[in-house]
């Protein structure tokens, strides 16, 4: 039996944040990673080669933060990729605020 990790959200995200912004090769194979990454079926299924790789970019961030890492969903990916690919950030309440 695997031990349980218990390990915070907020601390893991700026572990990542601090690995992409020390190391251009990582924000490069992250984005490389999350281009390939295909969007969700319009029933909600992710298709097996996008879990793949999510997996691997999972495992990645792993390996270059030198941390415990939980994962990106597929929601988080796919909000992952529309910021960093296709350069749309998902602000919606934000934008709603403002005006």
């Amino acid at each position: 039996m695997e031990p349980v990790l218990h390990t915070d959200p907020q601390e893991q995200l700026c572990s990542l944040y601090r690995s992409l912004l020390g190391r251009q090769e990582n924000l490069d194979e992250f984005r490389q990673l999350l281009s390939q990454y295909l969007p969700i079926d319009d029933d909600d299924t992710e298709p097996l080669s996008a879990t793949e790789v999510r997996e691997r970019l999972n495992q990645r961030i792993r390996q270059w933060t030198g941390r415990p890492f939980g994962g990106f969903s597929a929601a988080q990916m796919q909000m992952w990729r529309a910021i960093v690919v296709d350069r749309r950030l998902a602000l919606s309440p934000w934008n709603e605020a403002r005006n």
